[in-house]
């Protein structure tokens, strides 16, 4: 059988499906896009000292990187003294001195703060690259140091992850009579990979540590590493976290770091006495005014359905000054060696995900925004303002916007539990519904509106009036047009008879 021709307009559709055009994606295009609403955080801190430490000589790196679906993204990193505080080196302390981004008041080898930061500002969804780095190499090239931050992003940032990058290392120092380094090193990653997994990694170095003035703790290096990762959908959040001592010696006995504690290297008959043997060295450290606490491993991940994170935490040294040597100068404030800190939050709905952390551990809130306000007919939408009706309402009506919430229907908000599940339950207007997860804030969902208050309000309850009943269907207007038509009919009626009339009598 033969077919005719076709018509022109399906001849062309026919063509357009049979040819495919190759079209080059963009490097945003490529890139997987993030969850509806995520917060990505991490940081590290190879050595910090917990309130106001001696004088020393000593500086150490701290990293900090934020990133989320709002498009803010930020990357910091310095060096600075354990407790914090800013320093500034010059002469032969940063000898080759290099810097990237700084100004040439700011890159100046006569008085260098060594400190970087990148910052991709909020809702700019242009690709954007920002970068700070500086390094030197210190005098006869012996004590080198960097710092680096980095946020990157290559188009549509907010949908595309921006990137956040810190990284920072610092050469030998010490605090005479308590602790003395080699080198420290730190850093962050905050990303997405070609799968669409976020991901957050974090990792303090120590190496070459000697603690107390006889050395009465050394090893090597010690390496904590902490790294999350996750997608939108719920239960995908997952963590890990490592701390690893090699060369560990205390009071010259060499010892290894476990999940079950601290045992001897060099066991004895059973594995028991080599954790029995392990502890007698710690009781005798502590008679010498040195007290040293493990890693609580039990504590360092904590997961919900929405986030997971990861806190790695090294070894905490106190020296007391009760007895043993140390007792000269002694302190009481913590020496905190190795922490690393990764999160990962993330969910495929509309809510607002902050992350906060502090010395005490990370605190993940995750809200509902609040309710979109119903628009009137010269509102100007997402509460821009009408003409003379203020933002978005409408001035004949005070009615509130009774729409169920992003949370899960009208009047409900999903809430995480520790273990594990999301449990629907009653919204309760102008309250909060924490969640008893540790280290973990969950504010509920957004005020609702007072129904009570609505059915006092005349604007709302009262019914119309019989005219404006009549505007709206129309009524009034057809009731004139009929007395309308029936006077026209009636005048035509009239006119005939009246000169009938006329001309009978005339």
């Amino acid at each position: 059988m033969k077919l005719g021709p076709l018509p022109r307009g399906l001849a062309v559709a026919a063509l357009a499906a049979a040819t495919v055009v190759p079209f080059a994606a963009s490097a945003a295009g490529a890139a997987p896009a993030a969850p509806t609403a995520y917060a990505l955080y991490g940081s590290a801190q190879p050595l910090r000292w917990v309130g106001s430490p001696p004088v020393s000589d000593l500086v150490v790196p701290f990293v900090e990187g934020k990133t989320g679906n709002l498009a803010l993204a930020r990357a910091d990193a310095k060096l600075a003294e354990p407790d914090e505080k800013a320093v500034t080196l010059s002469g032969d302390a940063v000898e080759g001195l290099n810097c990237i981004g700084y100004t040439e008041k700011t890159c100046n080898k006569d008085a260098f703060v060594p400190s970087a930061s990148a910052e991709h500002p909020a809702r700019h969804v242009d690709p954007r690259h920002a970068e700070q780095a500086a390094s030197f190499s210190g005098p006869e090239g012996k004590w080198p140091g960097s710092i680096q931050a980095v946020t990157d992003c290559a188009g549509r940032c907010g949908e595309q992850v921006v990137r956040s990058i810190g990284r920072a290392s610092a050469s030998s120092g010490r605090l005479p009579g308590y602790v003395r380094i080699g080198s420290s090193s730190a850093s962050h990653d905050l990303h997405i990979d070609d799968r669409g997994r976020l991901f957050s990694t974090a990792r303090s170095e120590l190496k070459n540590v000697s603690i107390g003035p006889k050395d009465e703790v050394r090893f090597s290096s010690l390496l904590t590493t902490a790294q999350g990762s996750g997608t939108g959908a719920l239960d995908t959040k997952d963590g890990k976290a490592d701390v690893r001592i090699t060369d560990f010696f205390i009071l010259d006995h060499p010892v290894e770091l476990t999940r079950a504690g601290l045992r001897l290297a060099n066991p004895g008959p059973s594995e028991q006495e080599a954790y029995d043997g392990a502890k007698v060295l710690l009781q005798k450290l502590r008679e010498r005014g040195i007290v040293l606490q493990l890693p609580d491993f039990n504590a360092q991940l904590v997961k919900t359905p929405q986030h997971v994170a990861v806190d790695t935490r090294g070894l905490r040294v106190t020296f007391e000054h009760s007895a043993g040597p140390v007792q000269a100068g002694a302190v009481t404030s913590p020496l905190e060696l190795g922490r690393a800190t990764a999160v990962v939050a993330a969910v495929d709905a509309n809510q607002n995900i902050e992350v906060k952390d502090s010395p005490n551990g990370v605190v993940v809130e995750t809200t509902a925004p609040t309710a979109a306000p119903v628009v009137g007919p010269g509102g100007g939408g997402n509460g821009a303002p009408g003409p003379k009706g203020g933002p978005g309402t409408d001035k004949k009506s005070n009615a509130k916007d009774l729409r169920p919430g992003p949370t899960g229907g009208k009047g409900k908000t999903v809430t995480p539990t520790p273990g594990g599940s999301a449990d629907e339950q009653p919204a309760t207007p102008g309250t909060e519904q924490p969640v008893t997860t540790p280290s973990v804030e969950t504010p509920g969902s957004p005020e609702a509106t007072d129904s009570t208050a609505l059915l006092e309000d005349p604007n709302t309850v009262a019914l119309p009036s019989l005219v404006d009943v009549q505007n709206k269907l129309g009524l009034r207007d057809a009731r004139s047009v009929s007395r309308a038509f029936g006077a026209f009919l009636g005048l035509g009626l009239i006119l005939p008879l009246a000169r009938f009339v006329i001309r009978r009598l005339g």
